[in-house]
């Protein structure tokens, strides 16, 4: 399994993960055509906090690694995290997630944090094998446009 930043190229992947039915309702944008997401994802390249994850060339998942600053520059928050749907239930999101915590430990991090809509019971569960803990609840933290609603997540972290 191979982890590299996202390029270019890479926005068909993620646009079709990022917009899969099933996993944006709890992602960070809500439905939108190609276009309006070439904006979004030419803006996240030069961060360089998008990563690709690939099997036998074959792209499978993609989540976002940002490293916080100052006082807080031992932390790294996942973000976007997303397997491609066709993926999910063979292990693959344990296996990434013991890679992000290596990368982490021998980049000299102490903490891993997310945050994961309440509602969102499989990737929580995911989470909680890994070790990550439920550490809050952040209500009302982000609106759908598609239900018009407000959603809870729940802050998660993972003392390394």
């Amino acid at each position: 399994m191979k982890h590299r930043l996202a390029i270019e190229k890479d926005i068909d992947f993620v646009y079709d993960l990022y917009m899969d039915e099933v996993s944006n309702p709890y992602l960070t944008y809500d439905p939108m055509s190609k276009k309006e997401f070439e904006n979004i994802y030419y803006e996240l390249l030069p961060e360089n906090t998008l990563y690709i994850v690939e099997i036998d060339d074959r792209v499978i998942a993609s989540y976002r690694l940002i490293p916080k600053k100052d006082r807080q520059a031992h932390i790294f928050y996942i973000g976007g995290f997303v397997v491609n749907h066709a993926m999910k239930g063979k292990g693959f999101g344990s296996k990434i997630l013991s890679h992000i915590k290596d990368f982490a430990t021998k980049h000299g991090k102490k903490r891993i944090e997310l945050t994961v809509d309440i509602e969102n019971e499989p990737a929580i569960k995911l989470y909680s094998k890994i070790g990550f803990m439920i550490e809050g609840r952040i209500r009302n933290s982000y609106k759908r446009s598609t239900t018009n609603k407000y959603y809870d997540e729940y802050f998660m972290g993972l003392t390394l």
